[in-house]
């Protein structure tokens, strides 16, 4: 399910003449960890952004973005939840961002928690980050696309 979303961020960034992000593990741990921890908790809450940039190394800005369900649901669902979302987009196609990692963990009882870390490397040959809201449509991403989670499995 990370990968498939993390596909679908580009597919998206591609629709817009935008460059792709590349997969990046270390986000992507950090990702599961904090889904992680948002599961354990049973709170749905942002990381403390201090804390997120010490934890990783080599990065000169970061963004998240994270979601919960109730019930298992498919990787298309929270992609174009994020997508429906000015706050979300904003990460998904900033121009300035050139790394992605995904995080997400499938409770046992049923919950999804995922978690998205946008990442500029130091050095990164991208615009300066805008922050600028960009339009909603078009949106490529089909919310019924993609595997969802079974019970207790953590995707990965």
């Amino acid at each position: 399910m990370e990968r498939v979303i993390f596909e679908m961020v580009n597919a998206e960034r591609e629709q817009r003449g935008l460059s792709p992000l590349e997969w990046d593990e270390q986000l992507a741990r950090r990702a599961r960890q904090w889904s992680t921890d948002m599961a354990a908790a049973g709170q749905f809450e942002h990381q403390d952004p201090q804390e997120m940039q010490a934890a990783v190394d080599g990065y000169t800005a970061l963004g998240e973005n994270i979601f919960q369900s109730s019930g298992p649901v498919p990787a298309g669902r929270i992609h174009v939840g994020w997508m429906r979302s000015e706050g979300h987009r904003v990460n998904v196609l900033e121009p300035g961002f050139d790394r992605l990692g995904v995080g997400l963990v499938c409770s046992e009882n049923g919950e999804v928690w995922a978690t998205q870390r946008f990442g500029r490397t130091a050095g990164a040959d991208r615009p300066d980050l805008d922050r600028e809201v960009p339009p909603e449509e078009p949106v490529v991403g089909d919310p019924e696309k993609g595997p969802a989670c079974s019970n207790g499995l953590t995707s990965g």
